[in-house]
């Protein structure tokens, strides 16, 4: 009689798995608790009390249904070497939530509880489209370019996490360029860090040593953190997400696309899992991914969950599905406890910023080398609305705190050699105009024209109900309306060399010679 097959969940190799997760997932979240409550003004409560629980208890739901999801393939398979998905917050969305959404809602009202209660509706937002991705995902990634998907991404990531992290780096260079090297030279070269310990973890230890030597850190605030440690069971929030829900309409352009990307990322995952060995379903994986995240956001986490685009990696050591369930188990004990805000007092926040800095520039490689060599310069392209978003985020934080603003001064009071006016109408939705215009230029790399014209109309679409280019949602605003109207110029303009190409023969009218298909690469 044949043995029942056991799959064996628990390893050796969960545990090293395990840590080297919840680190990689703590990075961020300690790395938002100091934004949140330093520089948004959030109230501790809110955080601590609201946030936290409602993000644990989406991780231990995520984390229980990927360990469910391996359980399920060990048996089906009878394969004992079946590794879970790892999951948990995206840095990208959380950083893209941060500076996109709940950033500017600050910044533009100074009323940090509005901030988060949009961020729960984005968040809701953000769940329902990774449910609508797990129908249509493929059909989308299908019709636009993986330049344009990645390197949306490869900006946001670039700009809004490397480059802020790195800004914040050197302001603290005595606490956090050696953690920056060692991450460095621990994921990069290679190196062995004492006692086998993660590159992550080892920077952030030494961050922090070097930090509390320094007197960088303050013990009258850690042991007023202790305060904090209490038992915060998760609350619903479904009142506070609907009061969002009425102003999310000009966030519009950043949660659609963002979302869209992080599905993406999704599909990546459950791709490179197929490819180590585990071949999960992918329309149920997606499902539930949005299930996890709209359970946040109706308990108060404003921040998207997802499953993490590192499986290989875990399975290369020999993890199977127990590291899943104790990073679930982990955020559960940190997160209702109040244990994190300890955390963040013992943590200086700028030694964990390494670690998101080698994030973002992994992010933003695989956007050069999982596209199309040729689409690089598209990609190049793609970043300038979020530079142009960047350099108005200082422009207006520099205006208010000189108590003032930007409608007070005028566009008029700044230099010619600073076109204010560009850098408005650029920033603003400068997520969705940044995918779609590196889509058209993507396109005509290819001589898809059109595909050009088809891209080129959408953007159109959008400039003239004000998605892209103007301050907030209208059908023909002011400010989208010149935009809407050349980019349907551009359009008939795509079109019309498309007709050409169709019609003419290299012979005839040279649209295809030697010369011209090395100057598009």
């Amino acid at each position: 009689m044949e043995k029942a097959f056991r799959y064996k969940w628990m390893t050796k190799s969960d545990v090293d798995a395990f840590f080297g997760l919840l680190f990689d997932g703590l990075s961020k979240v300690l790395a938002s608790i100091g934004i949140m409550i330093y520089a948004f003004g959030m109230p501790t409560e809110i955080v601590l009390g609201k946030i936290l629980p409602g993000l644990a208890l989406a991780t231990l739901f995520g984390n229980l249904w990927y360990t469910y999801e391996a359980y399920r393939l060990a048996h089906k398979e009878k394969r004992q070497d079946v590794t879970a998905q790892p999951y948990g917050v995206s840095a990208v969305a959380v950083f893209g939530w941060l500076f996109l959404i709940i950033g500017p809602v600050y910044w533009n009202t100074g009323d940090a509880i509005l901030a988060w209660q949009v961020g729960l509706a984005a968040c809701f937002l953000g769940g329902v489209i990774e449910i609508i991705g797990a129908v249509i995902g493929k059909k989308i990634i299908k019709l636009t370019p993986r330049a344009a998907l990645l390197g949306n991404l490869a900006a946001l990531s670039v700009i809004w996490l490397s480059l802020v992290s790195m800004l914040e780096i050197y302001t603290n260079p005595v606490v956090a360029v050696i953690p920056l090297f060692i991450v460095l030279f621990g994921f990069l070269g290679k190196v062995r860090m004492p006692f086998g310990l993660p590159a992550g973890m080892f920077a952030i230890l030494v961050g922090t040593v070097v930090a509390w030597l320094t007197g960088s850190m303050s013990s009258v605030a850690l042991v007023e953190s202790m305060d904090g440690l209490a038992l915060n069971l998760p609350s619903l929030s479904v009142t506070e997400m609907l009061t969002g829900l009425k102003h999310i309409v000009p966030y519009l352009p950043v949660v659609i696309p963002l979302q869209i990307s992080n599905f993406l990322s999704t599909l990546q995952g459950l791709e490179s899992a197929s490819i180590a060995g585990d071949d999960y379903p992918v329309r149920s994986s997606m499902t539930m991914d949005g299930v996890g995240t709209i359970i946040g956001s109706l308990f108060g986490n404003p921040f998207p969950t997802t499953v993490y685009y590192g499986h290989p990696s875990w399975k290369a050591i020999g993890a199977r599905s127990g590291y899943s369930v104790i990073n679930g188990l982990a955020y559960v004990l940190l997160g209702f406890s109040g244990a994190v805000g300890v955390l963040s007092a013992l943590i200086p926040y700028p030694a964990v910023m390494p670690v998101l800095l080698f994030v973002g520039l992994v992010v933003a490689g695989q956007a050069f080398t999982e596209s199309k060599k040729s689409h690089a310069p598209a990609i190049l392209f793609g970043f300038l609305p979020l530079i142009a978003q960047y350099v108005l985020t200082g422009v207006n934080e520099a205006l208010i705190a000189a108590g003032t603003n930007l409608s007070t001064v005028g566009v008029e009071s700044f230099a010619a050699s600073f076109p204010i006016g560009g850098v408005i109408a650029l920033s603003q939705g400068a997520f969705l105009s940044g995918l779609l215009l590196t889509a058209v230029v993507s396109f005509a790399i290819d001589r898809d024209f059109r595909n050009a014209a088809i891209f080129s109309l959408i953007t159109a679409f959008c400039a003239f109900v004000g998605l892209i280019h103007a301050p907030i949602m209208a059908w023909a605003s002011e400010s989208g309306l010149p935009f809407a109207l050349t980019y349907l110029v551009l359009a008939a303009m795509c079109l019309f060399i498309d007709m050409r190409i169709r019609r003419c023969s290299t012979e005839v009218c040279g649209m295809e010679t030697d010369e011209t298909k090395t100057m598009v690469g």
